[in-house]
């Protein structure tokens, strides 16, 4: 069984590309933090981190690319992908998580839609946030 399940967050923007075609496929990839809880904080008190390539396709990359932004917080499910290629002579490898499903774990606050900015107050922006939904691939909800 090749299953991993892990919370952190976003450390960049996502990149999102859509394959050429009469259905284009989106997909999305990201580098995701992983606080490593079992450990000791260092001096500023932090955890070490791990770092993870991830990515996904189809609906759930429209998602991410409509949803998520660097420092996105999210628990993510999926499955470990080795890759291996040649550079140079050299064999390289590396890791990445193919995403089946994720689930947004912090409220979003909502975006404005004009490009002016506008103050508020805490009070206001606690009113514009919205409940962080869960994602779930077309298997999934089928059960």
């Amino acid at each position: 069984m090749n299953k991993i399940t892990l919370t952190g967050r976003l450390t960049e923007e996502p990149k999102v590309t859509y394959s050429a075609g009469a259905e284009p496929v989106a997909r999305a990839s990201f580098n995701f933090a992983v606080p490593d809880m079992s450990m000791k904080r260092d001096d500023e008190g932090n955890y070490p981190t791990d770092f993870f390539r991830c990515t996904c396709w189809s609906k759930l990359a429209e998602i991410v690319e409509k949803h998520c932004s660097k420092g996105t917080k999210l628990l993510i499910s999926g499955r470990l992908k080795n890759n291996n290629y040649e550079k140079d002579g050299q064999k390289v490898y590396s890791n990445e998580i193919v995403i089946d499903s994720l689930e947004f774990l912090e409220a979003r606050v909502a975006k404005a839609q004009d490009s002016q900015a506008q103050e508020t107050t805490a009070a206001e922006s606690a009113a514009d946030t919205e409940p962080a939904p869960a994602v779930k691939t077309q298997a999934e909800a089928a059960d």
